[in-house]
């Protein structure tokens, strides 16, 4: 079934790619056509330019079958104002009660039982991408799939971890929870944030 999907995946592309040739062989045939279709490519250029930068907003995607888990879709470029939007996610789940010390982002995590709270970074792959992952977005309605012919599990996609949110009872005081904000990239903790439950205070703790 794979060898007739890749074959049928060769052909649609060989017919795109002479369809395109002749397309282009059409309109350098007229120095008419090459002004249009510059006039044309330019002005998609500016439609979707200004669609991404005025009309598509980021967003927190929670996984149904992982409700500890977010995808961040559209995430903004600017690192700082990221990790300052996560923030304040993980605040707003700690004062409206929402934050669940049993819930697990993926049952053969590293971190579990401690993972509180996970942020990755939402991808997906065509369905045309054979030869690729699905993506992050395949958690949002799926569990891990350890055992499948195509395997899906979060920790494959450590490189799209941003954050995650540990919580557990405070060394000093059993009756409260004490957590720590951890940021991600590709792999690895760039900075780690102490939170105060009771006081609902953040402060950096390590900045490497």
């Amino acid at each position: 079934m794979e060898i007739l999907l890749i074959i049928f995946l060769i052909i649609l592309v060989g017919i795109g790619l002479f369809l395109l040739f002749k397309i282009v062989r059409w309109v350098f045939h007229k120095k008419a056509r090459i002004v249009w279709m510059l006039i044309l490519l330019t002005g998609i250029m500016v439609s979707v330019a200004t669609h991404r930068l005025f009309f598509v907003k980021m967003e927190f995607v929670q996984s149904k079958v992982y409700p500890n888990l977010y995808l961040i879709k559209n995430e903004i470029k600017d690192r700082d104002s990221l990790d300052k939007l996560i923030k304040e996610k993980v605040v707003e789940m700690i004062d409206n009660n929402l934050v669940d010390t049993k819930k697990r982002y993926s049952q053969n995590t590293h971190e579990a039982p401690y993972a509180t709270l996970a942020f990755y970074t939402y991808t997906k792959n065509s369905v045309f991408s054979v030869f690729q992952d699905y993506g992050t977005a395949y958690f949002i309605d799926n569990e891990e799939d350890l055992g499948g012919m195509i395997v899906e599990d979060l920790q494959m996609y450590q490189n799209y971890k941003l954050a995650t949110y540990n919580i557990r009872t405070c060394k000093n005081d059993t009756t409260h929870y004490c957590g720590v904000l951890e940021y991600y990239k590709n792999g690895y903790i760039i900075k780690t944030v102490d939170i105060d439950q009771n006081q609902k205070t953040l402060t950096d703790k390590n900045d490497y």
